[in-house]
């Protein structure tokens, strides 16, 4: 379940969504009763890039107009490194901010997906961590909010009202703000793309909302393993990953046997930027904040505190 992080996306991100990843399996390959059953189970930490595309294809907000904003090219604007550990039962969720601006180089990294290769997404975030991923996990606005309806919703808090429009119909759609909300797939892909609703520090805000997002996709199927079989078919469906299966079923009836020992951890990387000569806001590369993150991470500790989050504005 907590294998289920693996993500999402994500996207998504969640991605936000990828989170439940780890949990996919093969539907020719095993029948239900039988996750993991003939794998053996992984012993080391791996790494998941989740990748939350903002891609407007297939949705109404689509022109084709290659002058328009994520038309004809995409963004990773949903980057969730999830770092999953097989003998400790932890999973630690790290955003990576998407404006983050290498040194050398004159664009953000969510440019690395405008090609549509999420390869080049890895290759960036894993430069600017010094971390290995092993697997990606991608989702767009459409298979984000499908995903998420088919496996009933999320429970999340809201931290103040929220409008913006669902890329899918083009129409409005409001959130109202309060505690352990129950949202379906547009909504929740509302509340993780808005950002401009906070004023200040908004990116680092929209991405406590996605991993918040990520983390109730982890706990509805570490609550529910009756509905595992059917979370799997919907993580195959909706996402695109290069993860092998195999290895992904046996991690997940592993984390399914001992679900009540499964810690959850939350982060991100620096978050704190500046509006650069061309009025784009800009975090500048951080190797040093960074590297302390990691080695917490790594070590499978608790990282919240290396980074310290912005609150959000009175409602």
């Amino acid at each position: 379940m907590a294998a289920v992080v693996v993500c999402v996306v994500a996207v998504f991100a969640a991605a936000f969504i990828g989170v439940a990843s780890l949990l996919h399996v093969d539907s020719t390959k095993g029948a239900p009763g039988e996750i993991g059953a003939n794998v053996e189970p992984a012993t080391e930490p791996l790494y998941v890039l989740l990748i939350g595309s903002d891609s407007r294809k297939g949705t109404a907000l689509y022109t084709g107009k290659a002058n328009e904003h994520a038309q004809t090219d995409q963004h990773s604007d949903i980057m969730t490194l999830v770092r999953v550990d097989p003998e400790t039962y932890t999973i630690t969720l790290v955003t990576v901010p998407r404006d983050t601006q290498l040194a050398g180089t004159g664009g953000k990294i969510n440019d690395a997906l405008a090609g549509g290769d999420p390869e080049e997404v890895v290759k960036v975030v894993e430069r600017l961590t010094g971390t290995t991923v092993d697997y990606y996990m991608m989702t767009t606005f459409t298979s984000f909010e499908s995903l998420v309806d088919d496996l009933g919703g999320t429970v999340v808090d809201v931290p103040l009202k929220i409008t913006t429009d669902d890329p899918s119909t083009g129409r409005d759609v409001t959130v109202k703000p309060g505690e352990s909300q129950l949202l379906n797939g547009s909504q929740t892909l509302v509340l993780a793309r808005a950002r401009k609703e906070y004023v200040e520090d908004q990116d680092a805000l929209r991405q406590i909302n996605v991993r918040n997002i990520e983390v109730s996709l982890i706990e509805k199927v570490l609550n529910d393993p009756t509905k595992i079989d059917e979370a799997l078919i919907y993580l195959e469906e909706h996402t695109t990953t290069d993860m092998d299966y195999g290895l992904l079923t046996s991690i997940a009836a592993d984390f399914l046997l001992h679900k009540d020992e499964v810690t959850i951890y939350s982060c991100t990387g620096p978050h704190t930027g500046s509006v650069n000569e061309a009025g784009l806001w800009v975090i500048p590369e951080d190797k040093e904040t960074w590297s302390r993150l990691m080695e917490t991470v790594d070590a499978g500790e608790d990282s919240s505190g290396i980074v310290a989050l912005p609150s959000f504005p009175v409602s």
